[in-house]
């Protein structure tokens, strides 16, 4: 894979061009195979954390990774577009707002042995505005091509820390969601996840169930672009064990390879519905 800068790849994608490329820095990857209406990100797929961050963090990577939606990339890694992150959340965190991205403490933890300099928050800070920098810029130019197109917003959750013990295998969150326009593709991807099979789990989906679809990725896109709609979907990890990281030999082969398929369907689907 190539590794490219800011510019080259907005220049390419200003183009047209297809290309693979990890930004500069290592952030996080793009690919384009083909231009469709589809763009799939799992924003919290990385755990990579800056040498100059390692020594001052009071989390092990085991505690983070807990934290992190590891292997969500591999759902999506089949399809034309996708944009894979590969540094952690607790370096700078994509779905969070720019001024917020920089945690202090963290689901009631002190992330940092003492205050991280102005200097190291400014770093982070400018890596989430290069990230929205390029999806603007790869949103921008699938809406001219197509008149519109939706963003697969890719994450994971724990379960067991909550009491409920019927939460759905899959949440789709809605709320930042502005324009009725949208709820027949929201209807029809609630009625895909529904209908994933996926072995050795009993498959529910449900929407703004545990969670919103707050998170800052669709909140970006839902605020600049009316033709833009992120389907911010979260999944259960029942795909491994979410104390130890262990994946499930069973669950986790059948379920990349089914929700891969599931996308590819869906935007197929939605590919004719805006041709009509």
């Amino acid at each position: 894979m190539s590794t490219l800068s800011e510019q080259s790849i907005i220049d390419k994608i200003n183009k047209r061009e297809t290309f693979e490329a990890t930004i500069v820095g290592g952030a996080f990857s793009l690919k384009i195979e083909q231009y469709t209406p589809a763009l799939c990100a799992a924003i919290h797929n990385g755990g990579n954390l800056r040498p100059s961050l390692v020594e001052s963090c009071l989390l092990s990577q085991s505690e983070r990774y807990y934290e992190e939606d590891p292997l969500t990339g591999s759902f999506i890694e089949q399809q034309p577009i996708t944009l894979i992150a590969h540094d952690s959340r607790y370096e700078y965190d994509l779905n969070r707002a720019h001024d917020e991205c920089v945690y202090v403490t963290a689901w009631g933890k002190d992330i940092w042995k003492s205050p991280l300099s102005e200097e190291e928050i400014l770093i982070g800070k400018e890596k989430h505005a290069q990230f929205f920098r390029i999806v603007s810029a790869i949103v921008e130019a699938l809406a001219k091509d197509f008149g519109e197109c939706i963003v697969y917003d890719m994450h994971s959750y724990n379960y067991r820390r909550h009491e409920r013990n019927d939460l759905p295998v899959f949440n789709l969150g809605t709320s930042s969601v502005k324009s009725e326009k949208w709820r027949p593709v929201i209807e029809t991807w609630l009625a895909a996840l529904k209908a994933i099979p996926v072995d050795g789990v009993n498959i529910t989906a449900a929407e703004n169930d545990i969670f919103y679809g707050k998170g800052n990725l669709a909140a970006h896109c839902h605020s600049l672009y009316d033709d833009v709609l992120v389907l911010a979907t979260e999944v259960k990890k029942v795909f491994m064990d979410e104390l130890n990281g262990e994946p499930d030999p069973v669950v986790l082969p059948s379920l990349q390879k089914a929700f891969n398929q599931t996308v590819s369907n869906n935007t197929a689907a939605y590919i004719k519905r805006i041709k009509a």
